[in-house]
């Protein structure tokens, strides 16, 4: 990941890398707005008490995605770490345990994901299988600690959770699919071409 130097060097003298740029800093704050809102919109919604679109329509994921289509890892990571605590911190959704698990899903996600657009280049279908990757990911942090899911049988969990987000998998494809189409990558996976 590249990272910028500091241009206040005097002539023959290096300076550390600096890791948050002003326009790293910039990009954090939408993106990670964008993983607050997303949720939010999602839960104001009107659907019967029962019924949950956060886990049907995965919209946690969809940041992340954007932002890994767009060639921008570090952002992508930053927001795989932070989005599910920061979400907690003002919404209290989700728990603590299932933050932990988020946060695994969402890392695991965001690497398969570029591991894929370099191997494969910009395809339409690539969230899934880095879905399904972040989802067995989810599945090996729970079965080994089986608390974080309140005890319940990991690969039960799983398809239970894989079900009922079936709609979200959808939505995923679909935001691939259209970003790729309305703002294809750039050289080398870069950003988008018009950027």
């Amino acid at each position: 990941m590249p990272t910028a130097w500091s241009e206040t060097a005097p002539a023959g003298v290096r300076q550390s890398p600096r890791f948050l740029t002003a326009s790293l800093t910039r990009e954090l704050g939408i993106l990670l707005s964008l993983s607050v809102m997303f949720p939010y919109m999602i839960h104001l919604i009107p659907v019967p008490e029962n019924a949950q679109l956060g886990p049907r329509l995965l919209p946690m994921l969809y940041t992340p995605l954007l932002a890994t289509l767009w060639g921008r890892m570090r952002s992508a990571v930053l927001v795989a770490l932070s989005a599910p605590w920061l979400n907690w911190a003002l919404t209290s959704h989700p728990s603590p345990p299932s933050a932990i698990v988020m946060t695994v899903q969402l890392l695991v996600f965001v690497f398969t994901l570029r591991m894929l657009l370099t191997g494969l280049g910009a395809q339409w279908f690539l969230t899934a299988p880095a879905y399904f990757v972040g989802m067995a990911a989810s599945v090996v942090t729970t079965a080994v600690f089986p608390t974080l899911i309140g005890g319940q049988a990991a690969l039960t969990w799983a398809t239970r959770s894989v079900a009922i987000g079936l709609p979200g998998i959808a939505m995923l494809v679909l935001i691939n699919w259209l970003a790729l189409h309305y703002y294809p990558p750039g050289p080398a996976g870069g950003g988008p071409k018009a950027a």
